[in-house]
């Protein structure tokens, strides 16, 4: 997988729609070329010689989807499977890959023989089994050598706070962050156990083992240990008012924390956990589980007030390690649109910071992802604001989404239109993700300091 697109793209002007970032709406052309990047944006551009022109009118022109959590690991048939992100306007996922052992350089090569059938544009995060020394080590190699700068680190999968505490820490030194899916391992593990006891098992068990106090617990802890460590943290996916709570006053006392929130936890209901019920059970065996109304509503209200500051699909294909669901790639962007910014509670400009923006600043890939300015990709999205369709199947059956990608360019490319994939649009681009300077690696490590001994006066 290349750097870019490789060959150079023949020339593509979109006039006549709205280009929504996230801190505007304007009425400008934007004019893609070269290697797959924006070569210029402004009103009433020219046409230059041999240009395809795009008619945008009456349509929204925005950043491809950046989607900052899937699970698809060395899953060949997984990645074949994003032409459905492209479907719904991602045109960028962050993965993360599982390593069977400990070696994570194997790792990596499986993951990106894998990743070269990926209809979208990749960057990887690299889960951590351990905090042995060599494990330290191969994550220098991965941050200066692959490209990688966030490693996961997965509270249920048991690792100690003791290994959160060295992976955060080395990790602020080589200049990356950590992703923490906060939940309490031995709380979930006991309660798993007593209802395994008394029969009760499935997606049923999944939304009884994980009460909202465990997740609360646990996404406190995590942000409490990256600050003892110095180092920048992220933490999720969150799904409960006391996570949210959390982030909130983390971010009040200076701590350097993002979060992030799954898009079926903003719509779907604990009432799929029911065993009487008609979902499929396939697709609701995640952790955390699904909540009801009230934790909903929170989320969304830390959306809207930035606590929480971007939407991932958390898509897994079925049998891939780590946790996830196993639908919503096309349908991410989609539950935004339309319980978010139809239903008053987020701008299009906001839309644009959760579902693209915030990812791509995040994880040090902006304004090369989720920007449109000369420079940047040309991933861009032509979105009809108006559009609804009831989902008929599926983890989002019953419930309905807004918006539609008319059109999708991936690397000035249109790979996705008339709501089907075009021909000879060929396969996406490795995003690496730099490492953020040691200098504001060092400032993140003084505020995480000054957070934690502020919040002991």
């Amino acid at each position: 997988m290349g750097m870019r697109h490789g060959q150079t793209r023949d020339l593509l002007l979109i006039r006549g729609g709205t280009v929504v970032t996230g801190q505007a709406s304007l009425r400008v052309d934007v004019l893609c070329g070269g290697v797959g990047e924006i070569l210029a944006v402004g009103p009433d551009l020219d046409i230059p010689p041999s240009c395809t022109v795009v008619d945008a009118g009456g349509l929204l022109v925005m950043p491809g989807g950046v989607d900052p959590q899937t699970g698809i690991g060395a899953d060949e048939a997984g990645f074949a499977l994003t032409a459905a992100a492209l479907s719904g306007g991602t045109t960028t996922i962050l993965d993360t890959m599982h390593p069977d052992s400990g070696r994570l350089d194997g790792a990596w090569r499986d993951w990106q023989h894998a990743a070269r059938h990926a209809h979208v544009d990749v960057g990887l995060h690299m889960a951590l089994p351990d905090s042995s020394t060599a494990v330290l080590r191969q994550m220098d190699s991965l941050v200066t050598d692959q490209g990688i700068n966030a490693f996961h680190l997965s509270m249920p999968e048991g690792l100690s706070d003791r290994d959160i505490l060295k992976l955060t820490s080395h990790a602020a030194n080589c200049g990356a962050l950590c992703m923490i899916e906060a939940q309490n391992a031995q709380a979930v593990a006991y309660l798993r156990a007593e209802l395994d006891h008394a029969g009760i098992t499935g997606s049923e068990a999944c939304l009884l083992s994980a009460p909202p106090q465990v997740e609360a617990e646990a996404v406190g802890r995590a942000i409490m240990l990256a600050g003892l460590s110095g180092g920048p943290v992220h933490v999720g996916p969150v799904s409960t008012i006391g996570a949210t709570e959390v982030l909130a006053q983390a971010r009040l006392r200076g701590q350097r924390v993002e979060g992030h929130v799954l898009a079926p936890h903003l719509v779907v209901d604990e009432a799929v956990h029911d065993p009487e019920g008609d979902a499929a059970t396939d697709f609701c065996i995640t952790l955390p589980p699904f909540r009801d109304g009230t934790h909903r509503r929170a989320l969304w209200g830390g959306l809207a007030s930035g606590t929480i500051g971007m939407v991932a699909s958390g898509f897994r294909p079925a049998g891939a390690g780590g946790n996830g669901v196993v639908d919503g790639l096309a349908q991410r962007m989609r539950v935004v649109w339309l319980h978010g910014v139809r239903a008053g509670i987020l701008t299009a400009e906001e839309f644009v910071a959760v579902t693209s923006q915030a990812a791509a600043r995040a994880f040090n890939i902006y304004p090369r992802k989720g920007a449109i300015m000369p420079g940047a990709d040309a991933d861009i999205v032509l979105w009809d604001p108006d559009a609804q369709e009831t989902c008929t199947s599926g983890l989002y059956a019953g419930i309905t989404l807004g918006g539609r990608a008319v059109q999708v360019i991936r690397g000035g490319v249109t790979v996705w239109k008339d709501d089907m994939p075009c021909e000879g649009a060929g396969y996406g681009a490795y995003v690496p993700c730099p490492a953020f300077r040691p200098r504001l690696s060092e400032r993140m490590r003084m505020a995480a300091h000054l957070s934690m001994r502020d919040d002991e006066i």
